[in-house]
């Protein structure tokens, strides 16, 4: 059944996250710096047998380290508030993050390329039995576990795909389609969560029922409306860009000369050019046969990002000048 087939949609599903939140019996949500930096600690030693993580301490790290982290979702801004008490694990590949000291005491996330749900979640669960084994776990039979927002209660698992949906968005198809999912207990978020917006035409979608519900029941809603909103995705890019071949094709390639021509690029003006070209792309338009590889130059020309591989802060200007360098680059590389 071709609507089962997630390779067909692999250049609108670019990544797969699953998110765990835990805290700790008769402890508040927020915990005092000693009692902080202990539990710290103990996940650390928990976990050390199970991947090769890197300790991060908040108040270790300059402002643009932490923003480059929250730009690969690595950690989030309620962490980095934390100045006293956080701290995040990154595994070697950045594919586990187990924050420490966020809303939740913990949480634990796992990325992967691709619809990749089940896997995410596999991973991450021996991740949380070995924390079980060492912590005493915030649980209730009658509420499971407990989590510092009312929303996360139960599985405290969120399950959460990032799409890529020009179609679905130029044609304001989007905008229904966000209540049509909130109907299944699900969310359209832009990339960096609640109240975030969408940058380039791309969205998480995400289960927003936690509760009495079991962690295999939110895999199978979120992987199976993730398949049915990119059907209505390439349905939409059939009529709007397919149809429309001569044109599509001709914003695709401008949209790329520009890219691989400019001497200064913000990054609002990088999305939206980009956007055409990873659409050409998919679309045969292009000859970019590694999107995926377009993903990644999204995430390494963001600002904070962007500064870390130049090596220092840089001003507005310097940084839209060597983005442009950056994105220039990279464009050719792909093309050969």
């Amino acid at each position: 059944m071709e609507l089962l087939n997630p390779d067909l949609y692999s250049g609108n599903i670019i990544m797969s996250r699953v998110r765990l939140a835990r805290n700790l019996r008769d402890m508040p949500f927020t915990l005092d710096p000693v009692s902080a930096r202990e539990v710290v600690k103990k996940v650390n030693r928990a976990l050390v047998k199970t991947d090769t993580f890197n300790l991060y301490h908040v108040s270790n790290l300059d402002d643009v380290t932490l923003e480059a982290m929250k730009e690969r979702h690595l950690i989030s801004s309620n962490l980095i508030e934390n100045r006293e008490c956080g701290a995040a694990l990154v595994n070697t590949d950045e594919s586990l993050s187990i924050m420490i000291n966020e809303e939740d005491v913990i949480r634990e996330q796992c990325f992967m390329k691709g619809l990749r749900i089940s896997e995410a979640y596999k991973r991450l669960d021996g991740i949380d039995d070995e924390l079980a084994k060492n912590l005493d776990i915030a649980f209730d039979e009658d509420f499971g576990y407990l989590t510092a927002c009312p929303t996360n209660l139960g599985t405290g698992m969120r399950a959460s795909v990032m799409l890529f949906l020009p179609a679905l968005t130029e044609s304001g198809r989007i905008k229904r389609l966000i209540g049509e999912v909130a109907e299944l207990g699900l969310t359209f978020r832009g990339l960096y969560g609640e109240g975030s917006g969408a940058e380039g035409c791309m969205y998480q979608l995400s289960n927003e029922i936690t509760l009495g519900i079991s962690e295999y029941d939110i895999i199978k809603s979120v992987e199976e409306t993730v398949l049915s909103v990119c059907k209505l995705e390439r349905e939409a890019e059939e009529k709007l860009y397919v149809k429309k071949e001569l044109v599509t094709m001709d914003r695709a390639k401008k949209a790329y000369g520009i890219l691989t021509n400019s001497v200064l690029l913000s990054y609002g003006e990088f999305l939206s050019l980009i956007a055409r070209v990873k659409l050409g792309a998919i679309l045969g338009m292009i000859n970019i046969s590694d999107v995926e590889a377009i993903d990644d130059l999204i995430v390494s020309v963001r600002p904070a990002s962007l500064c870390r591989q130049y090596g220092r802060p840089l001003s507005d200007t310097d940084r839209d000048l060597f983005r442009a360098e950056v994105v220039g680059k990279r464009l050719l590389k792909l093309k050969e």
